[in-house]
């Protein structure tokens, strides 16, 4: 808005002049098959990312009525610092077709990963909601925060059998808090974590014959509720800001082709 002749209030733009983020990336991996349906795997992951896009301010030129002001403006710009991602990845899956029968049907599928994600501030431009949170800051450091989506501990396990006509398969998903958004819509425009959470999926599939398979999926079998907290300053410290309940589900299936 303009008042007494000079302009006022949070003002955005955008800025051409915006580089895309780029990576360099080293990873080597290892795979072992130490048996005709059995493997384990580790892989090793380095990356440095530059022009990581996030919030600048600046002041502009702009002119009313032939007047000429200096406005601060936020605008989307490339940060200076290099964020660097670390980690690895180990994975097993194997079924024991050595057990006496119908344990050789058995099989597990299971993986866990690290990632380290830091030193980089983030961008809390929104392309959703601009009214609201484009262009503003958020309260803590953004620097501090853990890159947007990554978890630093990720684990999946399933057991499996496949024998004759029957499949199933039980899995169990799990990560530790991430970050959601690094500003909230809403005060006091916090940073919003994903904690942890687990989830344990299960489906049972019989084959009647070539043309048709029956069976059940079930999700969500533990009834996990998901739960976010908002951080609320520098030194990290977060208190509750939502909870959600997704409840369990059952579907019934029938797979026909002809």
């Amino acid at each position: 808005g303009i008042t007494n002749g000079q302009p006022t209030g949070n003002v955005t733009v955008g800025n051409p002049f915006l580089k895309p983020t780029q990576s360099k990336n080293v990873d080597a991996s290892v795979e072992w098959y130490f048996a005709p349906v059995g493997s384990l795997t580790v892989a090793l992951f380095y990356k440095e990312m530059t022009d990581v896009a996030t919030n600048t301010t600046a002041r502009m030129p702009f002119t009313n009525n032939g007047a000429t002001f200096n406005v601060l403006v936020t605008t989307p710009g490339n940060s200076d610092k290099t964020a660097k991602l670390k980690g690895f990845e180990v994975g097993y899956q194997q079924f024991y077709d050595f057990l006496p029968k119908p344990f050789d049907g058995l099989g597990i599928n299971a993986n866990y990963s690290y990632i380290d994600s830091k030193g980089v501030p983030q961008s809390t431009l929104s392309a959703t909601d601009p009214d609201v949170a484009a262009g503003r800051v958020t309260t803590v450091d953004t620097s501090k925060l853990p890159l947007q989506g990554l978890s630093k501990h990720n684990a999946n396990f399933a057991l499996i059998y496949e024998k004759n006509k029957i499949s199933a398969r039980l899995a169990y998903n799990w990560r530790s808090d991430f970050l959601l958004t690094v500003r909230d819509v809403i005060i006091p425009y916090a940073p919003i974590m994903n904690e942890a959470t687990g989830q344990l999926d299960g489906s049972f599939f019989y084959t009647v014959n070539d043309k048709v398979k029956v069976g059940v999926q079930g999700v969500n079998l533990l009834n996990e509720t998901i739960r976010t907290t908002q951080v609320l300053n520098d030194d990290l410290l977060k208190t509750g800001r939502s909870w959600f309940m997704a409840d369990r589900r059952y579907t019934f299936v029938v797979r026909a082709s002809f």
